[in-house]
């Protein structure tokens, strides 16, 4: 919510965040998510934010993100094992 309330104002281009829009999907990828077993979250909203503020308008930056979660998820070996544990 309090992502929500941060980019309530238009950004330097004019454009706002769709906050009905957002919050559909969200509901939507919550209830796919947890029939399917996975864990819900509201992060969603910090990539759409992410992208009004640094002027992404095209849905290919979605699409995008969601081929690189995917090539992550069939690949044959753990890629997080290759990332740094610092905690």
């Amino acid at each position: 919510v309090a992502a929500i309330e941060l980019e309530y104002h238009h950004d330097e281009q004019g454009n706002r965040l769709n906050y009905n829009h957002e919050l559909r999907m969200v509901g939507i990828s919550n209830v796919i998510s947890g029939l399917t077993g996975g864990y819900t979250g509201s992060y969603i909203f910090s990539q759409s934010i992410f992208c009004l503020r640094a002027g992404i308008t095209s849905p290919a930056a979605g699409y995008i993100l969601a081929a690189t979660e995917f090539v992550v998820l069939v690949l044959p070996f753990n890629v997080f094992a290759y990332i740094p544990n610092f905690f």
